[in-house]
């Protein structure tokens, strides 16, 4: 299949991915009420969503031996499709830790298939590009997730977006062999040793930073918004719908820019605009225009971050290129479950701008390993 047909699928079927993984924040509190918890503790539910993902070099280096890319594709979404189905069935803590365990573990193993997939086919020179029409689902996740999940909800219960998700995610597994290149085998699946070096090293440590950062702040706007503000189930779409407007923003940056000036430059201005805008959340908190602005500011940096480290990453080690985005994707997940533990009980301690000033110092210090743990790279690290 073409390149653009695939990126289609892939495109489609991320949405709906990055939709299950996203619409959980702004509706958060109606979840934790509809399984009789309180918010600390869905908190850690999604803390055990992060760190399930840990698992992913296992399941890349078993299922996906030899970087077949398409056979992780379907088991990451069969993985989604079970952990969506056991959360909305059982409706209990116990049937959610299960569910959200391999929900965690599902999502990662997607992306990362679905990123080497694309970076196997497409030149450096452009990487950036094709990769940044696959994350525009990061927003689309929030921008058509959100109203539809908010809906979904205020109709149906807290359970009705899981039921919703699986379904679909158990068309698109079926689909994908239809739709995408088949794996390579013989000698063109020789497995190559993965030896980890001071850039690789660096882009792993710069990913649990920042997205612990983003984590630490964005899993408790939901509870902002309503406890600050007393905002409804559709005010509470209303306003993940604005942001995620920012996000597309980001994502779009990238998808403009990044070939041009590097993936690198991207990721410090990133970097650097997250360390504002987190600083700046710890003044305008109280307030809900000058808070949703900034928090959009934010958002957009936070994309801008992630989608340019993208490209990065699969030129770290590009005949192991589906194993060291599994490694990254542990980072993330790492820095994800620290934000989703540490974000809660910041926020109930002392309030959103504690959140953004613990993110500030994060953010500060990713920018500063990514400086020194790039210079003088020889490879397309630029």
């Amino acid at each position: 299949m073409s390149l653009r047909g695939s990126i289609a699928f892939l495109t489609g079927t991320r949405l709906v991915v990055n939709t299950g993984h996203r619409f959980v924040f702004p509706f958060l509190p109606a979840i934790s009420r509809g399984l009789g918890i309180s918010l600390e503790q869905s908190g850690l539910l999604l803390s055990a969503r992060s760190l399930s993902f840990v698992a992913t070099p296992l399941v890349v280096g078993t299922v996906g031996r030899g970087e077949r890319r398409a056979r992780l594709i379907v088991f990451g979404l069969a993985l989604l499709a079970v952990g969506a189905a056991i959360t909305a069935a059982t409706g209990a803590v116990a049937g959610a830790l299960v569910g959200f365990i391999l929900l965690g573990m599902g999502k990662p193993t997607f992306d990362a298939a679905a990123q080497a997939y694309v970076a196997d086919r497409a030149p450096f020179e452009r990487r950036a590009r094709y990769l940044s029409v696959l994350e525009l689902t990061w927003a689309g996740g929030m921008l058509v997730g959100a109203p539809v999940t908010g809906w979904l909800i205020a109709e149906w219960g807290w359970r009705a977006p899981f039921w919703s998700i699986s379904a679909l995610f158990v068309v698109a597994a079926i689909a994908a062999p239809r739709v995408l290149d088949a794996d390579d085998a013989g000698d063109a699946a020789t497995t190559v040793p993965l030896r980890p070096d001071r850039p690789m090293l660096a882009l792993l440590g710069t990913g649990l930073l920042f997205s612990f950062a983003a984590e630490n702040t964005f899993v408790v706007f939901g509870a902002w918004l309503e406890d600050g503000f007393a905002l409804s189930l559709a005010g509470l779409g209303l306003a993940a719908t604005a942001i995620a407007v920012a996000e597309l923003a980001g994502e779009g940056s990238v998808l403009l820019f990044a070939d041009r000036i590097g993936p690198r430059r991207m990721v410090i201005a990133g970097l650097a605009a997250s360390v504002a805008g987190y600083l700046a959340l710890t003044v305008a908190a109280d307030t809900l225009g000058g808070g949703l602005i900034v928090l959009a500011f934010t958002f957009i940096a936070f994309e801008i971050t992630i989608v340019a480290t993208l490209p990065l990453a699969t030129e770290a080690a590009p005949g192991a290129r589906s194993r060291f985005l599994a490694w990254l994707m542990v980072a993330l997940g790492v820095g994800r479950a620290l934000g989703d533990a540490i974000g809660p009980p910041l926020y109930k301690g002392s309030g959103v701008a504690a959140n953004g000033a613990v993110s500030a110092g994060a953010a500060f210090l990713a920018l500063a390993m990514l400086l020194v743990g790039l210079s003088g790279s020889a490879r397309q690290l630029r």
